[in-house]
């Protein structure tokens, strides 16, 4: 099965790049490619997409906006940040848009290959240097303090399930390792957003790596 690919970065030299490389994966489809984020909701309008590379800054439509846009139209695409900013504003913006990886720039072969893989089977994908951003923690031992009383009781669970997903497991993976069904875990995921009062899987992630409730 080839999942259908679309590129939307403003940059034609780019573009011609990454479209090399993604020829040489014979599970990749081009179907298109796009220099701003309004191009890109017409063509996904006309086109079945299954994953996006989206660049931030863009002409017209910032890739934001048309991140956020898709996703109303199209919930199940799978949309990857790809993109020079490693700033964590950059990086929160494109999450709470709603995509389930980025990559920079400078990503290899590998890299790519990868995030496809992971985000088409119900996983995020980080490039390493982003995962160092969103990680750090740089408050005060006050805030330390005032943090930890505020954190949300986990259940024994629940502290698994983080941690499964945190290391990358999908819905189904971490089913099959606790022996439990896929509507189980998914039950346990939508409390642990309601007590972490996050909005989606990445969120979540992300506020039990910056609150050390999981490790990766």
């Amino acid at each position: 099965m080839k999942y259908s690919v679309v590129i939307v970065d403003d940059h034609k030299i780019f573009r011609d790049g990454f479209r090399l490389v993604l020829s040489t994966m014979d599970n990749v489809e081009l179907v298109d490619e796009a220099s701003t984020g309004k191009e890109f909701l017409e063509i996904i309008k006309k086109k079945k997409v299954d994953v996006v590379f989206m660049d931030i800054n863009l002409p017209v439509m910032d890739g934001i906006t048309a991140t956020q846009e898709a996703l109303k139209m199209f919930p199940d695409m799978k949309i990857i940040a790809l993109t020079g900013y490693d700033g964590v504003e950059y990086v929160n913006k494109m999450l709470y848009a709603g995509v389930e990886g980025y990559l920079l720039k400078d990503a290899d072969y590998d890299e790519i290959r990868e995030a496809i893989e992971s985000v088409m089977t119900g996983k995020n994908y980080f490039s390493k240097k982003i995962l160092v951003t969103l990680t750090k923690n740089t408050i005060t031992k006050k805030q330390e303090e005032k943090q930890k009383a505020n954190m949300p009781k986990l259940t024994r669970r629940e502290h698994e399930i983080i941690g499964m997903m945190c290391k990358g497991n999908s819905k189904r993976e971490i089913a099959e390792k606790l022996f439990i069904s896929e509507r189980t875990v998914e039950k346990h995921k939508e409390n642990l957003m309601i007590k972490t009062n996050t909005n989606n899987s990445v969120s979540l992630v992300i506020f039990a790596l910056r609150n050390k409730l999981a490790e990766i």
